[in-house]
């Protein structure tokens, strides 16, 4: 069974909500499975124990979230300094509360982060699937959550990030089949 483990950081609910929709496109590709990790309570094992690896948190100030950013220095800084995580697939995905947000920095705050540690990066194209003509992003997935309770994210945002949760396990497949 391949494993992809999709490590988040939600403050209300809404990148909490795109990262169950990353773990039902991963879940509906067969020899994969899915497992949330709150980054609050993710540990090394969570990141060198599976073949690929999903990274969400919320935009904050055109970055990553405080919590995002600690896990980062404080598990993956030592994983890198280790060799990394070679052929470990991976993406990201974002939410902002503004309509821009800077989104794009922090998804490529995450990836530049998984390149550091030699992973294998999937994109999305911005036209691989009818709903991510209004996102746009190749890069990942990132949506504003502006005025939204976290049960009233958009379908088409939902599906977007399945298409990204499929991508990554797809790939994940291949290469670890």
């Amino acid at each position: 069974m391949t494993a992809i483990h999709i490590i988040y950081h939600s403050v209300k609910g809404h990148t909490e909500r795109l990262a169950e929709a990353v773990a039902q496109g991963v879940e509906n590709v067969g020899g994969c499975s899915s497992r949330l990790i709150r980054v609050e309570k993710a540990r090394k094992e969570d990141v060198t124990g599976c073949q690929g690896l999903i990274l969400g948190c919320p935009t904050h100030m055109g970055n990553v979230s405080a919590p995002m950013k600690t896990f980062i220095d404080d598990i993956l800084g030592p994983i890198w300094l280790k060799g990394g995580i070679p052929n470990t697939v991976g993406s990201a995905f974002t939410s902002s509360g503004t309509l821009h947000g800077d989104k794009e920095f922090a998804l490529m705050a995450l990836l530049v982060t998984m390149f550091q540690l030699g992973m294998t990066l999937v994109s999305l194209s911005p036209m691989s699937i009818p709903e991510n003509k209004h996102l746009g992003y190749s890069h990942g997935v990132a949506t504003s959550v502006l005025g939204r309770l976290p049960n009233m994210m958009p379908e088409e945002d939902l599906a977007v990030a399945r298409e990204l949760g499929k991508r990554v396990a797809e790939i994940a497949c291949k290469i670890h089949g």
